[in-house]
């Protein structure tokens, strides 16, 4: 008799906790229209421009810190949680995060933040792309990115388009919100195009300036305030130089009269430092995320910080 209760209770309990764990699982969180939109970035810098659009309408998380390369982060539990909980997924795209961000998704048993949906955004649509492969690409090539350079967002203009892409989006998730995302996104353009003009005028002497750095985070930074990226310190991408190669891009940069060769927080700076060393130049560290060091704390300090140190650099 006391062994057939203990198997019923048994059976009652597993049920109970089968049903808990289905609702766990499969159910989705009601929220109501007013309530923010829970958005969810890969990257701090993707976050900053979800916050400056989003307001109060947003409550925005980012997956990675400033101090984490996205190309070679990891998948977490946690990061599962938070995109099950998600709205608005947003990621960098050109293949960026393409190690771990496809395991996220295909764990967070969210259907409205996969590709094609509308709480998925690539946050480089519309933005002009540099660097894209023109011939068929392979891992004997390195960590290429046949889609193009995604380091985009260290163009002030390109940020703008990031902002942009966000009004539409949040604005497609929360209608009645649309006007106040618009005036938000006015008055960050307004202030990033004020950036833009106060730098390129700061810049202007140092026009042409060239520069060599460890992984190719800067073209598009260089494009917009007109300096030159002589050649990169990694031998391919993602893959730590030889001894030879430093030696052969040392020879090219003396030749070509480098003498300031940049990395971010995140890179290893041995190698940079070692063909500083060679060509009798200096090392220059350069924030190009939001937190990948103290005192970045917005968009505007990584520009004006990485521009200030060029132009320190480059001073006799």
């Amino acid at each position: 008799m006391t062994r057939t209760k203990k198997k019923g209770a048994g059976k009652q309990g597993i049920t109970y906790a089968f049903l808990i764990g289905l609702i766990t699982i499969f159910s989705t969180p009601l929220r109501s229209q007013t309530s923010p939109l829970q958005v969810v970035a890969t990257t701090t810098d993707l976050a900053y421009f979800a916050r400056e659009v989003g307001g109060e309408d947003v409550q925005v998380a980012a997956l990675l810190s400033g101090t984490t390369d996205p190309h070679y982060a990891r998948a977490r539990p946690d990061y599962i949680v938070r995109m099950n909980q998600a709205d608005l997924f947003v990621v960098v795209g050109l293949e960026l995060e393409i190690g771990w961000v496809p395991p996220l998704l295909l764990n967070a048993r969210n259907p409205n933040i996969l590709p094609g949906r509308p709480g998925y955004l690539d946050a480089s649509t519309g933005v002009e792309i540099l660097g894209r492969a023109t011939h068929p690409v392979d891992r004997s090539m390195g960590d290429v990115h046949a889609k193009g350079n995604p380091h985009y967002w260290t163009d002030p203009l390109n940020a703008v388009i990031i902002a942009r892409n966000l009004r539409d989006r949040l604005s497609r998730l929360r209608p009645e919100a649309a006007d106040r995302f618009d005036d938000r996104y006015r008055r960050f353009f307004e202030r990033v195009r004020n950036l833009t003009i106060e730098q390129s005028e700061a810049f202007a002497p140092y026009r042409g300036l060239r520069i060599a750095e460890y992984h190719n985070d800067l073209e598009y930074l260089a494009r917009r305030f007109q300096f030159q990226v002589v050649a990169p310190i990694e031998e391919r991408p993602g893959v730590a130089p030889s001894a030879r190669y430093l030696e052969t891009v040392s020879e090219q940069l003396r030749a070509s009269q480098v003498r300031i060769v940049c990395v971010t927080p995140v890179q290893p700076q041995r190698q940079a430092e070692s063909v500083a060393r060679e060509i009798g130049g200096r090392v220059v560290v350069m924030p190009t995320s939001i937190g990948s060091e103290p005192g970045i704390d917005t968009y505007e300090d990584t520009i004006r910080t990485m521009l200030e140190r060029l132009r320190g650099a480059a001073r006799p």
